[in-house]
C-alpha cells in the first residue's frame, strides 16, 4: 500500500502539528455516501487495497462470497488466547528479527505473510513457513484469522510474546502512524508511544478466543 493510502488509515494522534490543514470529509469508496469518523473497511481483493465503506456497503460485503468475492468486509473482532500463550521458544523458532510483527494469509499467494511497521511502511520479513505451520497446530489463535481481512499481531516484551487476532485495517492504521511519525534511528518517542498505546488498546478490547470465536 502506498504512503498516501496508509495516511488514510492512520489514527488521529494526540499532539498533531500545529496549523495542519484539516482533512476533507471522507466518503464511502463504494457509493460516495459521507462517512462517520468511525466507519468500516473492505478489502478490494483484485487490487489488494483497503476501501472505506459506509455501514450499508460494509454489511453488503460481510457474507462470504458476496459481490462475486471481489470485496470482503473486514471483521471487527479482537481476540487473544490466555489458555495457550506464545512462549519465547515459539518466537525463537520463527526467527523473526523484530519485536513487533503481524501475520496474515494472502489468498492470492496461498501463504502466510509476515510484516512489521517501519519507516518504509509495511515491510515484509522472511517467515519459516514450516515452523509457522507447526505453531498453528498447537496455538489455535494463529489459525483463527480469516484470510486477507484479519491478522495475528505479535509483540515481544520483557514478559514474553503477546499475540492478538485483529482486523487487518487496524494493523495498517498502525503502519501508517509509524511511517508518518518516524524520527531518528529507532522511531522516536511518538512512535514508541504509538506502539505501546496500540498494544494497550488490544489488551483492553480483546476477548478470549474460547468465547469470541466464530
Amino acid at each position: 500500500m502506498s504512503l498516501d493510502g496508509l495516511r488514510r488509515f492512520a489514527r488521529a494522534a494526540p499532539g498533531s502539528v500545529a496549523g495542519a490543514v484539516a482533512a476533507p470529509a471522507e466518503r464511502c469508496d463504494l457509493c460516495a455516501t459521507p462517512l462517520d469518523p468511525r466507519h468500516g473497511h473492505v478489502v478490494a481483493l483484485d487490487q489488494r487495497s483497503l476501501r472505506c465503506a459506509c455501514r450499508p456497503c460494509y454489511l453488503l460485503f460481510a457474507p462470504s462470497g458476496a459481490g462475486g468475492g471481489r470485496f470482503r468486509a473486514i471483521p471487527e473482532r479482537y481476540l487473544h488466547d490466555p489458555d495457550r500463550p506464545l512462549t519465547d521458544a515459539d518466537w525463537d523458532e520463527l526467527g523473526i528479527p523484530v519485536s513487533t510483527v503481524f501475520f496474515f494469509d494472502n489468498s492470492d499467494l496461498g501463504r502466510t505473510i509476515a510484516c512489521y511497521p517501519s519507516p518504509a511502511g509495511a515491510t515484509e520479513c522472511l517467515l519459516d513457513l514450516d515452523s509457522w505451520d507447526r505453531l498453528r497446530h498447537t496455538h489455535p489463535l494463529l489459525a483463527a484469522p480469516a484470510p486477507d481481512v484479519e491478522a495475528v499481531y505479535v509483540t515481544r516484551n520483557a514478559a514474553g510474546p503477546e499475540a492478538f487476532l485483529v482486523p487487518i485495517d487496524a494493523c495498517y492504521a498502525l503502519v501508517g502512524e509509524v511511517r508518518t511519525g518516524w524520527r531518528g534511528i529507532d522511531g522516536g518517542p511518538a512512535v514508541h508511544r504509538a506502539l505501546a498505546g496500540f498494544v494497550a488498546d488490544l489488551r483492553r478490547r480483546s476477548r478470549s478466543l474460547r468465547h469470541g470465536g466464530p
